[in-house]
């Protein structure tokens, strides 16, 4: 029975699961047309071409044509799409948000909220491109130097552990003081530069907002 079998052909390749991802994370009305999709995710014009074609004919996707533009939205009344595609990738948006409980946790379990003054995510969890030999990359940002010595010790001897035991994920640490990263901030270099691209706030203040 083919409905039976419709995953394989849905989940079949990387670009087909971005744009379901794209779209299940948005709201109900979310409209984009074929190249804003392919800009959102990060995909090139054709392969987001080939994939919301497909999308399309097997009915996960509705399609309106305006002028030369198609403009694409999720098919809400399909029952894959409610009952399977958007709970699985719900349950993958609550794993970063696992990530973020726990690690403000950690913070005010070890007491050093007033070490940190900004503690972000970025990297592969941040951009939906985990696989499962992905790390989950953070960047803490500390008061001084003492702070961040602090800080180390803390993260990489006992966070980090804790955090693989419960994730079974590696925890990376990237970790400067407040004037370290803001010195690579201005002058635009990397890591600091990449992970301003796409990052969340998990704890602090937004780091393009330091002084």
């Amino acid at each position: 029975m083919a409905m039976e079998r419709s995953l394989d052909n849905i989940l079949n390749t990387n670009s087909k699961v971005k744009i379901i991802r794209l779209f299940t994370s948005r709201r109900e009305d979310f409209l984009a047309s074929g190249r804003g999709i392919a800009r959102l995710t990060g995909i090139t014009p054709p392969a987001a071409h080939a994939a919301l074609k497909d999308l399309y004919n097997q009915d996960i996707l509705k399609r309106d044509i305006i002028g030369r533009e198609h403009i694409y939205r999720l098919n809400a009344n399909n029952r894959t799409v409610n009952d399977i595609l958007k709970p699985a990738f719900k349950k993958e948006y609550s794993i970063k948000e696992d990530v973020f409980k726990f690690l403000r946790g950690k913070i005010k379990e070890k007491r050093i909220e007033g070490k940190i003054v900004s503690l972000i995510l970025y990297g592969s969890l941040q951009s939906g491109s985990t696989d499962e030999k992905s790390d989950v990359d953070i960047a803490i940002v500390t008061g001084d130097g003492r702070a961040k010595k602090q800080i180390e010790g803390i993260f990489i001897e006992d966070i980090s552990r804790q955090f693989y035991e419960y994730f079974g994920a590696n925890l990376d640490s990237y970790i400067k003081t407040k004037d370290e990263f803001i010195k690579r901030l201005r002058k635009n270099q990397p890591p600091v530069s990449t992970m301003m691209r796409s990052y969340s706030v998990i704890y602090g203040k937004d780091p393009l907002g330091l002084k």
